[in-house]
């Protein structure tokens, strides 16, 4: 009886289905992520995600106009990946060190299906940020400044952060624009 022998793979192919592995069971991971039902918040809402978003957890708020969006208290908001990074800005002294989630993190697990958010802060100033850009990549919801839970007075509870001090590119009035304080409302559309 003969056999047949199984021919081996190049290393090329071992690596190419690796990656091809990866990337299915990253996006499987992934997905898994957003579809998940997303709690409700046990303390106070700091920020409410409305718009074109397929995770939820709140029913229609009349005052918004929205049928359903997703509220996050400071507990759901620690619970995704959490980051970190220093910085100066032009609203503080000295160095300080920001961390929260990345928005990139947040929009995917609410399954956000667009790319343009407008961002509006509590006393309604807004800004509209296009997610798809590259130096947004690092886009930072940071809910800690030094390490401590940011108040109102401190432009908490959440601050849209970016890394200023690591590139020259970021530090300029276009993207510091971007960076809303006192955010109450992402708004996918």
């Amino acid at each position: 009886m003969r056999t047949k022998k199984t021919p081996l793979l190049r290393p090329a192919q071992w690596l190419l289905g690796a990656v091809l592995c990866g990337v299915t069971l990253s996006s499987t991971a992934d997905d898994a992520l957003a579809a998940e039902p997303l709690s409700a918040p046990e303390g106070r809402v700091l920020l409410t995600l409305t718009g074109n978003i397929g995770v939820t957890n709140s029913g229609t708020n009349s005052a918004m106009g929205q049928a359903d969006q997703a509220e996050f208290d400071l507990a759901l908001l620690d619970s995704l990946p959490q980051h970190e990074f220093d910085t100066e800005t032009p609203w503080t002294n000295g160095v300080h060190r920001f961390s929260g989630v990345l928005l990139r993190d947040l929009l995917q697990r609410v399954d956000a299906k667009g790319v343009v958010i407008k961002a509006v802060a509590f006393n309604e100033y807004f800004s509209i940020i296009d997610t798809s850009r590259i130096e947004l990549s690092g886009l930072l919801l940071a809910t800690r400044m030094d390490g401590e839970p940011m108040r109102i007075r401190d432009k908490g509870p959440s601050w849209l952060m970016l890394p200023l001090s690591e590139s020259k590119q970021l530090d300029n009035k276009r993207f510091h624009e971007l960076l809303i304080w006192q955010l109450r409302t992402l708004d996918v559309q």
